[in-house]
């Protein structure tokens, strides 16, 4: 790994270990009657389930730990932003970022069609009872290939972003700000953290990796105090998490109880990560192997042509039928649908088995490690591709983030741009090696 200039809580070999490591030993330990009394289900993750979620944390630790050890034979650059192909970069931005904002458009278009009003909106804010469920239910339900625009928007930021960095911010510090704006709306009338979150982790992740260790005002102290950043990240988690869970559960259903605010806030937010586990162990039990990446790759099974190929492979497979969907009627009979998260870690061994899950996991940490190191090494495909990886990597206890739509929408848009800026690269690199063959002669 180059440089000295690290701090721990951005390779994945450490997030996923502790994280792993904290939340299922919290799963396993906490009893039965405190899931039945605060998250109102029975307590499934036994000590086979601790074990099996370990061995796959583990696994995928020990891939990131093997990729971080292997070396590019070409040098660093040290200067990352030369050689860049900016122009092209300014304008995928700009195609993203109005792409994005065409999807938005379009979605609270078809809300107001639908009879969305700004008293909607103003009982949304209020915090009136009912007023979040039935604007997500009824005025905001997705629509194809519009709502999935909006998804570019995460695209758009990681290169603004970089732009922001090497170019300077007036172009783009707008565009970004109204990105965060859109999705926190998102986040606050469509019951959709995750809108905020996948924004905030890679902003994070660049502006550490490519602001504050790079910086020329950079001391042992403030190395040291960045080590500890984890616990504001957590305090501003319990805050984000507090904030959308007053409009969304708190005003509408539990306001008025035994306990206060906080207490609910902190007991639903740990709910939803040890009951992701707990969900996924009881989905295990009764869902039979599919032999194919329906929670991997998920993507996959809502593109026209692959969908028609899959229910002609899988012809008895439920899970993509609301109708008749397996995975909520387990919920909704055994455990509570309110707290519907399967758990990342344990998904995969209904996609491929219990071997197949931990081959699953030792390859998904080859992959995030090798992508740290290309991070770390400011190469092109890690400072475009990591950040969102890394975002997968922090929800792993509670969903498979990698495998959405939502995000593989973000890495095709990027992935010319990662493919022009390597090239732009490599060129470089064989015209310095022949400068230096030509002077050797």
């Amino acid at each position: 790994m180059t440089g000295q200039r690290q701090v721990w809580w951005l390779n994945p070999l450490w997030v996923a270990g502790g994280m792993g490591l904290l939340v299922s030993l919290a799963a396993y330990w906490i009893p039965d009657a405190l899931y039945r009394a605060y998250w109102k289900t029975p307590k499934f993750f036994d000590a086979g389930a601790l074990w099996t979620t370990l061995a796959c944390v583990a696994l995928f630790a020990a891939g990131t730990a093997v990729a971080q050890w292997t070396r590019s034979e070409r040098p660093i650059a040290q200067d990352w932003t030369a050689g860049a192909p900016w122009a092209a970069i300014h304008k995928t931005f700009w195609i993203c970022f109005w792409a994005a904002l065409a999807g938005y458009a379009a979605w609270a278009g078809a809300a107001a069609a639908r009879g969305a009003d700004l008293a909607l909106v103003s009982g949304v804010l209020q915090g009136e009872k009912g007023t979040s469920y039935v604007m997500k239910e009824v005025y905001l339900v997705t629509i194809s290939g519009v709502t999935t625009l909006t998804q570019l928007g995460l695209a758009a930021l990681i290169l603004g972003i970089l732009l922001g960095m090497a170019t300077g911010w007036c172009k783009v510090a707008v565009p970004l700000v109204l990105l965060y704006v859109l999705a926190a709306a998102r986040a606050l009338f469509n019951s959709e953290r995750l809108a905020v979150i996948e924004l905030a982790i890679p902003t994070i992740v660049l502006v550490v990796r490519l602001g504050v260790l790079e910086s020329r005002s950079w001391t042992a102290r403030r190395g040291l105090w960045l080590q500890f950043a984890p616990v504001v990240g957590a305090g501003a988690l319990v805050g984000l998490f507090g904030a959308s869970e007053y409009f969304r559960s708190w005003s509408t259903f539990y306001s008025g109880g035994k306990q206060s605010f906080w207490e609910f806030v902190l007991l639903r937010l740990t709910g939803y990560y040890v009951t992701a586990l707990n969900n996924g162990a009881l989905l295990v039990s009764r869902l039979e192997t599919i032999g194919g990446p329906y929670f991997t790759l998920h993507f996959l099974w809502r593109l026209p042509l692959f969908n028609t190929l899959a229910h002609a492979v899988y012809p008895n497979l439920q899970l993509d039928n609301l109708d008749v969907d397996p995975y909520m009627s387990v919920l909704e009979r055994e455990a509570n649908p309110e707290f519907n998260n399967g758990g990342g870690l344990l998904l995969p061994m209904i996609d491929y088995g219990f071997v197949g899950s931990l081959l699953f996991w030792l390859l998904a940490g080859l992959l995030c490690g090798a992508a740290y190191r290309q991070f770390q090494e400011k190469r092109p495909a890690g400072l475009l591709f990591y950040p969102l990886l890394f975002t997968g990597v922090v929800e792993m206890v509670r969903i498979l983030y990698w495998g959405e739509g939502r995000v593989v929408t973000a890495y095709l848009a990027l992935f010319p741009v990662v493919w022009m800026w390597t090239a732009a690269c490599r060129r470089a690199h064989y015209q310095r090696r022949q400068l230096v063959h030509q002077e050797s002669l």
